[in-house]
């Protein structure tokens, strides 16, 4: 079985370790290509080096991209290369509200949180926030991997505090290999059911 593996963190660099770490995400996924497609918002940032890192690392590895944009050449250009993605989805022009970037944001993380199995939480600000917040909603499985700050480490005391009943499985680890290890055993045990 295959599953949908989504990268959340901030559009922006953030600092020298968490890019790292970000890199080392994207390596660690290339190496289950055959059981993970790769999504991320397509923009630049933590996204971006996941999956630069993960297409450079196996270049054979299935990447989509949900993007914020209504046309292919201001998602294209959003995304910072375009190419490493096999398919870059764009928002429709009928929705509400489409005129506004910020809430064009949201509706692109709705979107995406909706479409992956689980997902990890790298770094992040308030719209990471908001994608953990969806994910949580949705009974996601959902990696969160500390010592990146931000919104992820942010987390770590946050979830503690903050509590509903949910179907969602939360795993903290600051070892990107580690942390997708457990996410993949999480998904097998119940197959596509948080899809």
């Amino acid at each position: 079985m295959k599953f949908t593996l989504g990268i959340f963190g901030s559009a922006v660099d953030e600092s020298p370790r968490s890019m790292k770490l970000a890199g080392e995400l994207g390596k660690t996924v290339a190496k289950y290509s055959e059981k993970i497609t790769l999504v991320t918002g397509a923009c630049p940032g933590i996204p971006y080096e996941t999956v630069r890192s993960a297409k450079a690392a196996n270049p054979k590895l299935r990447t989509v991209g949900y993007s914020p944009e209504v046309t292919r050449q201001k998602a294209a250009a959003y995304a910072h290369n375009a190419s490493l993605y096999d398919t870059i989805h764009i928002l429709p022009k009928t929705l509400p509200f489409i005129d506004d970037p910020m809430v064009r944001k949201k509706f692109r993380n709705v979107f995406l949180t909706a479409n992956c199995h689980a997902g990890i939480i790298v770094s992040g600000r308030w719209g990471t926030l908001n994608e953990f917040t969806n994910m949580h909603d949705m009974g996601k499985v959902i990696g969160v991997l500390t010592g990146t700050g931000g919104s992820a480490d942010a987390l770590v005391d946050l979830y503690k505090k903050i509590h509903k009943p949910s179907k969602a499985v939360v795993i903290f680890d600051s070892s990107p290999e580690n942390l997708l290890y457990a996410i993949l055993k999480e998904l097998e045990k119940h197959g596509n059911k948080n899809s």
